[in-house]
């Protein structure tokens, strides 16, 4: 990732959040009846996580990194006849962002309604002349929160998440980014392995209101327009349900819904994140899991990473979590940013959410759970194709590492509620 982004991530973020999140209190959760019980209801529980109900008749396309990803977001943004709805986080002035912007500008030309919403830390490479050629074409081009006194209360909250609603009829959701780190397979060091969902059907209608709400927050502009909100037909049956979350408190939805997500599980739970630092109490309900019974497996980055403080501060977890049985494996062959849990084989969510503070507590995040064994079939099939290409950590390679890696663990662990 670009060396702003690590700015942002890495030196003026922290020093502003310090005190919110350092103050942070965490909790645990009593789920009546247990959540492994033949009387729980976990639909229901991820209801109450997500905030929204899940939805029968949902067409959902698992997609793989760049090369299969951008040509589908690009097409539908073509095909726009009403509106299009972009939430991108990072969108910057790369070959990648010049089509996206040439394509949106064009249907902007065209009479399409279109809004764009970009986190002010996340795009600052975007470039002045593309916000300029937007906003000729009639775009609407909003930044969220940029960095002044009068947001300086809630700066620390940002939105990272990744949403494209086309028409309110077709969306797409997921981890990836507008720039030319996404592009290609996801096989080398220099581009992000990334996963993204193109969803049609009832659901679809979640994910409009989700950025109606951010765009809300940006803009005090309440979008009511029918057309933004189509009554939507049955596609091929898939349940859904968006976990859309609000930050700034323990009882965020993204956190819930992992812990209700890793609480739930009887068999197996595996888990794919970019970067891992999770608070004592996920901790604590990966452990438990696995004392249980559960296969918990997870797939983390490997030494490519545009984030080694992360990642070092989330390595020195790794031996109580080998040691209560937990498989770690870390991805190879290029970065990983791919952000997916599976559940027992029986269903899975894909969204933008990752295991740390940042995620689970302070930024706008959103995740498609499918309530279908199917797809999560398809979902684990796609996991353990990125196994094979990944290293399995053992708690003898982990005890024998070298000593400048056990003193990089514990300098960056002590500052893991800031990533």
């Amino acid at each position: 990732m670009r060396s702003w982004v690590w700015a942002s991530r890495w030196g003026l973020a922290p020093a502003l959040m310090v005190a919110a999140v350092g103050c942070a209190t965490v909790r645990r959760y009593a789920y009546y009846p247990p959540l492994t019980s033949e009387e729980a209801d976990i639909q229901a529980a991820l209801t109450i996580a997500a905030g929204n109900e899940a939805v029968d008749g949902n067409r959902v396309d698992l997609l793989e990194n760049g090369e299969q990803i951008f040509p589908l977001m690009l097409a539908a943004i073509r095909g726009a006849r009403s509106s299009i709805h972009l939430e991108p986080y990072i969108f910057t002035d790369s070959e990648i962002g010049r089509e996206f912007m040439g394509t949106l500008a064009e249907r902007a030309r065209a009479g399409v309604e279109v809004r764009l919403l970009l986190d002010s830390w996340g795009t600052p490479g975007f470039g002045e002349a593309n916000e300029r050629l937007l906003r000729a074409a009639g775009a609407k081009v909003v930044y969220f929160r940029p960095t002044s006194l009068r947001n300086l209360r809630k700066i620390h909250l940002r939105t990272h998440r990744k949403i494209l609603v086309v028409d309110g009829k077709t969306g797409f959701t997921g981890g990836i980014c507008i720039d030319d780190e996404w592009t290609g397979d996801g096989t080398d060091p220099e581009h992000w392995r990334d996963t993204m969902v193109r969803v049609e059907g009832p659901v679809v209608r979640q994910m409009q209101a989700a950025f109606a709400r951010a765009w809300l927050q940006a803009t005090r502009e309440v979008l009511t327009e029918q057309a933004l909100f189509p009554e939507l037909p049955v596609a091929n049956g898939k349940r859904c349900q968006l976990m859309e979350s609000t930050p700034g408190f323990d009882g965020n939805p993204a956190r819930i819904s992992f812990l209700v997500a890793v609480n739930a599980a009887r068999e197996s739970i595996d888990i794919t994140t970019a970067y891992f630092a999770p608070d004592h109490v996920a901790l604590g309900a990966l452990e438990r899991a696995a004392r249980r019974g559960v296969r918990v497996r997870l797939l983390l980055p490997g030494k490519h990473t545009d984030a080694p403080p992360t990642r070092h501060a989330g390595r020195s977890d790794y031996g109580k979590l080998l040691r209560a049985g937990i498989e770690i494996f870390e991805y190879q062959p290029a970065k990983l940013h791919a952000k997916t849990v599976v559940v027992d084989g029986k269903w899975a969510s894909v969204g933008s959410t990752n295991l740390t503070p940042r995620s689970l507590f302070f930024n706008l995040e959103a995740n498609l759970n499918v309530f279908d064994s199917g797809f999560a079939g398809k979902m684990r099939a796609m996991f353990e194709r990125d196994l094979a290409r990944s290293q399995r950590i053992t708690l003898e390679a982990w005890k024998a590492r070298p000593l400048g890696d056990k003193l990089a663990e514990l300098f960056w662990g002590l500052f893991r509620a800031q990533y």
